[in-house]
């Protein structure tokens, strides 16, 4: 994994799911930190549960999908993933199609 990506994900995770995030987190603590927020969101809040996955992007059969196999508090773990996944697509994605800005003086307005 990109150490760059990662460190945007955290970021932007951090800000989206309101989390304290602790500099030099690996995958996996982020993945418990966050696993740990929704289940409080799942239990307490569940209407910001579905804005946080709304505001991410997450599609709602793949938390369908876990959240119909897995009654255990590994579910967590797993929807965790698949916002730490989507996320980091994002992130990719933008790189990929952000374009620099041309210098050519023909292009500027």
């Amino acid at each position: 994994m990109d150490p760059i990506v990662f460190q945007e994900t955290v970021l932007q995770l951090s800000e989206d799911a309101a989390l304290a995030i602790q500099p030099g987190i690996t995958y996996e603590q982020l993945e418990e930190l966050l696993a740990q927020r929704l289940e409080e969101l799942i239990s307490h809040n569940f209407q910001q549960f579905v804005l946080l996955l709304y505001k991410i992007d997450v599609a709602e059969n793949k938390v369908r999908e876990v959240l119909e196999s897995d009654i255990t508090p590994n579910a967590y773990r797993k929807i965790a993933a698949l916002l730490i996944e989507r996320q980091q697509q994002k992130i990719i994605s933008r790189k990929e199609f952000t374009k620099p800005i041309s210098d050519d003086e023909e292009e500027k307005w």
